[in-house]
């Protein structure tokens, strides 16, 4: 139950900020529509990678038997946290390049 509450507060953060960032309709339905395919794919793929993980896991001694699909999702995790915090760093410098460029150009404009 917290899981199925935890991922409808995730998909609908996600579905929000996507429709935010995208640019026109066709963009914003391109995106959500990969979104979408992208989640369907991982509910197909997930459970397949995870029980033959899980089999060959098993055969790991005593501590951690069965617990490979833990660890390598704990790795994907930690991998994919700094994913955002790079992409707001170069929106940042993309936002900061372009005031940069619209000052120039005003002042140029205001030379003629």
């Amino acid at each position: 139950l917290l899981n199925r509450a935890g991922s409808g507060v995730a998909d609908t953060a996600t579905a929000t900020l996507v429709a935010r960032s995208s640019r026109g309709k066709e963009q914003r339905s391109r995106n959500l529509g990969l979104i979408q395919s992208s989640r369907a794919a991982a509910r197909i793929v997930t459970p397949l990678v995870s029980g033959e993980l899980f089999r060959r896991s098993c055969a790991a001694p005593k501590p951690w038997s069965g617990t490979l699909p833990y660890h390598l999702c704990a790795a994907c995790m930690l991998a994919a946290a700094s994913i955002p915090l790079l992409l707001r760093r170069s929106e940042r410098e993309a936002e900061e390049a372009s005031a940069q460029a619209q000052l120039r150009e005003g002042t140029a404009a205001a030379a003629r």
